[in-house]
């Protein structure tokens, strides 16, 4: 991904993540899987513009937040949200001593990474025992496409790559599955599409599919509801595929 496409699409992000169904939904899953259990400190790797810092803070105003980028401008959102614990540093070499975390969360971060397994070790790394490492990805390779490319992925994640990254890093699967599974249809032809040349702009992840739709009222609030009831149910079932893939680790 260019500097000047890394910028744009924080300012898009920045102005419509608070209210984006997939954003929203994203925030009830990672509620969910956290409970209520109580937390001295929370790293947040790859924190983007610290909208989920904003959201924790208000389930757990009793711990205390870090969050780390290799982005300067999205160190400058977070900061202008009010965090003040966040640093420039790689996902792969953290910048904090061994077993200082209650709970570590890597959301749409991993696939970024050239070196996954290196992410996810220095997460254990830093991880207490008997923790909460959290960690959400792109699912289903077969759907890679432009929009992969322009977001700047190396790869889209299975179950079978999540269970052999933690086997690698000495840590447990304690919960995995696939999510975004009821708008996965639509999701998956479009993507499918988008590999036709004539329907490339398809794949844009900026385009009016993708991003603006938070503006469209009607249409956001009908797909959010249909996210918050898939996500729901995650507490009851897994689901076969999906768009996303979610897994809980410990160490």
């Amino acid at each position: 991904m260019s500097k000047n496409m890394d910028e744009h699409l924080l300012e898009k992000m920045d102005e419509i993540e608070a209210t984006h169904w997939w954003w929203e939904g994203r925030r009830q899953l990672v509620r969910m899987l956290m409970g209520r259990k109580k937390y001295s400190r929370i790293l947040d790797i790859g924190s983007g513009t610290g909208e989920m810092i904003t959201y924790l803070k208000k389930i757990y105003p009793k711990s205390e937040f870090f969050g780390m980028d290799t982005s300067v401008l999205a160190i400058d959102y977070a900061k202008k949200r009010g965090h003040k614990n966040i640093t420039k540093a790689s996902a792969t070499k953290l910048l904090y001593k061994n077993n200082y975390f209650d709970a570590v969360i890597v959301l749409d971060v991993l696939e970024h990474i050239k070196n996954d397994g290196k992410c996810i070790t220095e997460a254990g790394r830093v991880l207490k025992k008997g923790g909460k490492l959290i960690i959400t990805s792109p699912g289903l390779s077969f759907i890679w496409s432009k929009y992969d490319i322009n977001q700047g992925h190396q790869r889209r994640y299975t179950r079978r790559r999540f269970i052999k990254l933690a086997k690698e890093s000495n840590l447990k699967v304690e919960y995995i599955s696939y999510f975004n599974f009821l708008l996965s249809p639509p999701i998956i032809i479009i993507r499918l599409l988008s590999k036709i040349k004539r329907l490339q702009g398809l794949s844009s992840y900026d385009n009016s599919i993708n991003l603006d739709i938070a503006k469209v009222g009607t249409i956001n609030t009908l797909l959010k509801n249909i996210f918050l009831i898939e996500i729901r149910a995650l507490q009851y079932i897994k689901y076969p595929f999906g768009i996303s893939i979610v897994a809980v680790l410990s160490k």
